[in-house]
């Protein structure tokens, strides 16, 4: 159902990024003719053996409410609902990559006996709103992939988890979709959030929207929302009201061909705005200028710069932002890297003098990531060491010394 016209726009850029960074239509072909995907029909067998399976005739209450979603959503591929025993309040899908075979949806015991009908309709529709939009499968490639996270290279850590937070934002639609009340999706937030029933503290929903403002007013000013697993609550529900006031929202409603909504493209797009922030200190906004402009300098110092060098400061740069080529493009467009390059020396060392040594041996790495070194980089190395760093010549040539003998490495093939 509108797989396309409900997701949020960057959700669905990063997706397809991903999507094709992982090779997904590859994968997915190799996974289920190869059956390596079968992990998911062992953990079915476990779901079987320690979980209840909610079926019409075991179960026709609940059963009535995940097949309400279902319809709601026009969902047409087979979905099997486990409950599992456990007090935490979460839920989860498992997307099928295999013809034939279900997607699964899992929810633990605490969240159906905590949540209303309602509120479990929101729930319900956010899973399946992770499988109609694809993301689950995303998730289980990158899981495929990486199977151990630690592996995940820098250049797509932050990526993925923006693109994580922003997939929750879009299965969130889903949900008011299947359940378009918007107090008891608020109030199934709370419960979630805090493990209170809301009738045994007497919730006011309208004081709770309140606050979330205010907290939202904090959050937006300090920032690194990157740093958190989930949007946090006040960026989900502020969402989900935007989408529910949306003129896109009002066409799904009404049954009739989703509308191209700007306005709400717009605000989510501000809304969102501190989910890409990895820092917001003044610091670290003068380190990611200085690591790009230093790079643009150096690696074009011998000749045009070359793949390894872009891919070096590509790298550096995303401990910094979520879009390294982006940012490292548009100081390289701003025609200002010499200026840009100076001020933010100036600054950083204003502020942190001691970064002085992590800076240039930066620029060192940069020099010798083609794998070679040239005169011409080493006399910049010179100048900016001395006149830039305020450091002496032996200094700068010792610094050089050291870095080459640990990280240098000579090319091997003689180049035409």
């Amino acid at each position: 159902m509108f797989s396309t016209e409900i997701r949020i726009s960057l959700e669905k850029q990063l997706g397809d990024e991903l999507f094709s960074t992982l090779e997904g239509d590859i994968l997915n072909d190799i996974l289920s003719e190869g059956k390596i995907e079968s992990n998911q029909l062992n953990y079915q067998a476990f779901l079987d053996g320690h979980s209840f399976k909610a079926l019409p005739n075991l179960a026709p209450g609940i059963f009535g409410i995940f097949q309400e979603v279902i319809e709601t959503l026009e969902f047409n591929e087979p979905v099997e609902f486990y409950i599992n025993n456990s007090p935490e309040l979460n839920a989860f899908a498992v997307a099928s990559t295999d013809d034939g075979q279900p997607h699964i949806i899992n929810l633990n015991s605490g969240l159906v006996e905590m949540l209303t009908d309602r509120e479990l309709r929101f729930v319900v529709g956010h899973e399946i709103g992770h499988i109609i939009s694809r993301n689950a499968n995303i998730s289980k490639l990158i899981r495929f992939v990486f199977p151990d996270p630690s592996r995940v290279p820098l250049l797509l850590q932050h990526k993925i988890a923006l693109w994580d937070k922003l997939a929750e934002l879009t299965a969130d639609r889903y949900g008011f979709l299947a359940n378009p009340d918007m107090e008891s999706c608020i109030s199934g937030f709370f419960k979630i959030s805090s493990g209170l029933n809301a009738a045994r503290i007497g919730f006011d929903f309208n004081e709770y929207l309140g606050q979330n403002e205010e907290v939202l007013a904090r959050f937006r000013e300090n920032g690194a929302g990157n740093l958190m697993s989930h949007p946090v609550n006040p960026i989900r529900i502020k969402a989900i009201q935007l989408f529910a006031g949306s003129a896109l929202f009002a066409s799904l409603l009404n049954e009739q061909k989703p509308v191209a909504d700007e306005a709400l493209a717009s605000s989510i797009e501000e809304l969102t705005q501190s989910l890409m922030v990895i820092s917001s200190t003044p610091l670290d906004m003068y380190r990611r200028q200085f690591i790009a402009t230093a790079g643009i300098i150096m690696a074009n110092i011998d000749e045009k710069m070359n793949e390894d060098e872009y891919e070096n400061i590509l790298r550096i740069l995303s401990g910094y932002t979520i879009f390294p080529a982006e940012y490292l493009n548009q100081i390289f467009k701003s025609g200002k890297v010499g200026e840009l390059f100076g001020e933010a020396i100036e600054k950083i060392l204003e502020m942190n003098p001691g970064d002085r040594y992590s800076m240039f041996n930066m620029m060192i790495n940069i020099a010798h990531s083609d794998n070679r070194l040239a005169r011409t980089e080493i006399a910049l190395l010179f100048d900016v060491g001395t006149k830039a760093l305020g450091m002496s010549r032996r200094e700068v040539a010792q610094l050089i010394a050291e870095n080459v003998q640990r990280n240098f490495m000579p090319e091997i093939y003689v180049r035409d």
